[in-house]
């Protein structure tokens, strides 16, 4: 579909049957009813300083990335941040930044948590609690074999997994 840009006249050139027509500015031969230009969707110009440092700004963040969370994000390799700039649409790159990111934050089985309440240590995630609001809850198993209950909200991950607390228990519940 093709979207075109037309610029009519502020004020109308005649009014016939009670209905203002109004002139086209790059063709003055065509005019349009006020009842058409209303079903019209104006044309707002896009705020070019809010984009500039929106994209300045998620161009620093690259640039503070280490460089295995640039592969681990992109899946680019060697040059970092400079083969995403050369590889990438900012689009495709934020969007794909964006779900990493999403990911990352995502807390999962096996994670490594530190909850916010400092009497208690680090933790493994053993099992996710759906809510209806979306938060939820995590079962979480500390060093000495002790399990808790937190809401994801008052736990940190550390960033550490262990695919092996998962594995194990899925072969506990016969999934494996």
């Amino acid at each position: 579909m093709a979207k075109y840009i037309i610029e009519f006249e502020d004020e109308p050139s005649m009014r016939e049957d009670g209905v203002n027509y109004y002139t086209c500015k790059s063709a003055r031969w065509y005019n349009l009813g006020d009842t058409i230009i209303n079903r019209l969707e104006p044309y707002t110009e896009p705020d070019r300083k809010a984009i500039e440092d929106e994209v300045w700004w998620f161009t620093e963040k690259l640039s503070r990335m280490k460089y295995e969370e640039i592969r681990d994000c992109f899946g680019i390799g060697y040059e970092g941040e400079f083969d995403v700039l050369s590889c990438l649409t900012y689009s495709e790159a934020k969007a794909k930044h964006e779900a990493w990111k999403k990911q990352k934050d995502e807390i999962r089985v096996g994670d490594e948590v530190i909850p916010l309440d400092t009497r208690y240590d680090t933790m493994v995630v053993t099992k996710l609690w759906a809510s209806k609001g979306g938060g939820g809850r995590v079962d979480a198993m500390a060093g000495d074999g002790k399990t808790y209950n937190f809401l994801k909200s008052d736990i940190n991950k550390t960033g550490r997994h262990f695919d092996e607390v998962e594995e194990l228990l899925k072969k506990m519940r016969g999934e494996e």
